[in-house]
């Protein structure tokens, strides 16, 4: 076999060219920090709407155990970080936001095709090894990985910062049987006495340093399925998928430099969607664009329901015949969103309908929302 440093020196330049951010390797043994912090936000009720129970920890820190044999964990990121963004439309329009890791093409490809990149160049170095790709797609934390094979350092955000791409990355590995040589992890971090990001965050949900209260997240909101807390829902602003605001107020990503465009080209989702076109959206719309971007995978409703808070929020009576016909749609949290938006509007005769349907809607999610409408 060819000598194990010269492999991994050989394997970044590779992630270079392939156009990735950095790549680090750290070894494949379990993640004991990370699992200690995940049974803390467990026990704390932080850990959001992804099924997690006390016990269920384990298996989203042992990259040992996702490949037979396994040694060796390389991790790799990629800046989706662009020279350019557009235009912020103009004040008064009825635009949603996407966040900035979501505008281009669905990142789990682009991430997808680089890693294979870099994996057929593990092979051709080391014959007969085996591997398996992750990107976001299998039961691993990646921030996790990322932190203990030095591939980036920590924020307060709990985001990590990976070089001079800063935060603006997202994460993927390769684990192998392969014996790499592993790089040390950061021990230190970037923020000093700063917590901009606690500040910024409109939720509170960065409720202390490096600590996250993902049912307070608006990235999380905006992804969980079911309806949205009502207490929440005007601390959303616009957005419809993701949210930039932690990284954006952070000194460390104003320097920050932009990653290589390939594979990231604009796809099928807008910066700042039309959102009543978003609520109108029919499913053959849907399938012929939004599903092909990386906030397909939430599904038709679930953008729209986003859509009927964004609305709620922007209080423009424009939009009350839009969210008057979404009080009949086959989705209830679709009417239950819509119902929260025309309340929150105020228009007379919207919320007379809305009195109306109290008579004919079964439902009673929407019922207790056309309810607190009214009141």
């Amino acid at each position: 076999m060819m000598d194990a440093g010269i492999v991994a020196a050989e394997l970044r330049e590779c992630a270079a060219r392939a156009g990735l951010a950095g790549l680090a390797i750290g070894p494949a043994r379990p993640l004991e920090e990370a699992a200690a912090r995940l049974r803390e936000r467990v026990r704390k009720g932080f850990a959001g709407h992804y099924g997690l129970t006390e016990g269920s920890e384990e298996r989203f820190c042992r990259p040992d155990l996702l490949l037979p044999g396994a040694r060796s964990l390389i991790c790799c990121a990629l800046s989706y970080l662009r020279p350019s963004e557009p235009d912020a439309p103009a004040r008064g329009s009825l635009t949603g936001v996407i966040a900035r890791f979501a505008r281009g093409r669905d990142y789990h490809l682009v991430l997808r095709e680089k890693l294979a990149v870099v994996e057929a160049r593990l092979k051709e170095l080391v014959p007969g090894c085996s591997t398996r790709i992750l990107c976001d797609t299998g039961p691993l934390m990646d921030r996790a990985a990322a932190l203990a094979s030095g591939l980036g350092r920590a924020g307060k955000n709990a985001c990590v910062f990976a070089g001079e791409s800063g935060s603006w990355v997202v994460l993927g590995e390769i684990v192998t049987d392969a014996e790499l040589p592993f790089d040390e992890p950061f021990r230190d971090h970037l923020c000093g006495s700063c917590e901009l990001c606690l500040a910024a965050c409109p939720t509170g949900a960065i409720v202390s340093p490096f600590e996250i209260d993902l049912n307070r997240c608006i990235s999380h909101l905006t992804q969980m399925s079911g309806i949205i807390p009502r207490e929440l829902r005007p601390l959303m602003g616009t957005m419809i998928y993701g949210c930039d605001i932690c990284q954006e107020v952070c000194p460390q990503n104003a320097s920050a430099v932009p990653g290589d465009p390939s594979g990231l080209e604009p796809g099928p989702v807008p910066a700042y969607p039309d959102l009543i076109g978003l609520l109108e959206m029919t499913q053959r719309e849907f399938e012929s664009s939004l599903k092909k971007g990386s906030p397909g995978w939430i599904g038709r409703n679930r953008l729209r329901r986003n859509a009927c808070v964004a609305l709620g929020n922007l209080g423009d009576p424009a939009a009350v015949p839009a969210l008057l016909k979404a009080l009949h749609d086959p989705s209830a949290v679709v009417r239950a969103h819509a119902a929260w938006a025309l309340g929150r509007i105020g228009d007379p005769a919207a919320l007379e309908i809305l009195r109306k349907r109290l008579t004919r809607e079964q439902d009673p999610y929407v019922l207790d929302e056309i309810r607190a409408a009214l009141s």
